[in-house]
């Protein structure tokens, strides 16, 4: 099913909170915060997209913070909002955001949004092929390459699937309240202390 992405231009650049994972149309970065600084991901990173908790509508920005108005459901858009009386040049633009989860590189459930034209028409190809391999609850791992493709004057995400994958115990269900992560269970006393081995570089299959 194609999502409604699309709103006929080429675009630019009261539930749970959660951090923020961005992505710079303009520049083709990504980053987030962390603390009172920015954590940045100039190699990129693998994680889960859940796609369960995917949303499209429509977003501006309102001087301070992007406004989400999302839409009935995936396959039935809503009617654009009105503009700002205010500020009418702040204009609505088609958006998705969805829950990311990676212990590793985001310390657990991150929220990504996006209306820039670039990064929706990605998007819509990467869930097109999420669609070809879903695989009864698995989720997409997706590999992120911290070298993002050149879109004309702006940037799009460079992804793909690495594979399909059990849904990670700390990801909340779609709609639910964030849980605080469980405690990993007790492990059995060793018969004797084995050397760790070297440290393999980094892999879609090292956390997930």
């Amino acid at each position: 099913m194609p999502l409604n992405l699309d709103d006929g231009s080429e675009g630019s650049g009261g539930g749970q909170f959660y951090d923020k994972l961005r992505f710079k149309a303009t520049g083709g970065n990504w980053w987030m915060k962390d603390g009172d600084g920015e954590k940045r991901f100039p190699t990129g990173f693998t994680c889960v997209f859940d796609m369960d908790s995917l949303q499209t509508g429509w977003s501006r920005f309102n001087g301070s913070y992007p406004v989400f108005e999302p839409d009935p459901s995936l396959s039935e858009s809503a009617p654009m909002p009105p503009p700002d009386p205010i500020d009418p040049d702040k204009k609505w633009k088609r958006a998705f955001k969805l829950l990311v989860f990676s212990n590793d590189h985001f310390g657990g459930t991150v929220e990504f949004m996006h209306d820039a034209g670039t990064v929706t028409r990605a998007f819509s190809a990467l869930y097109s092929a999420y669609e070809a391999q879903k695989d009864g609850g698995k989720v997409p791992v997706i590999e992120v390459d911290g070298n993002p493709t050149k879109a004309g004057d702006y940037y799009a995400p460079n992804w793909k699937i690495a594979k399909m994958a059990d849904r990670p115990t700390s990801l909340p269900e779609a709609g639910a309240p964030a849980k605080a992560p469980a405690e990993a269970p007790a492990k059995a006393p060793a018969e004797a202390p084995a050397k760790a081995p070297a440290a393999a570089p980094a892999s879609a299959s090292d956390e997930f």
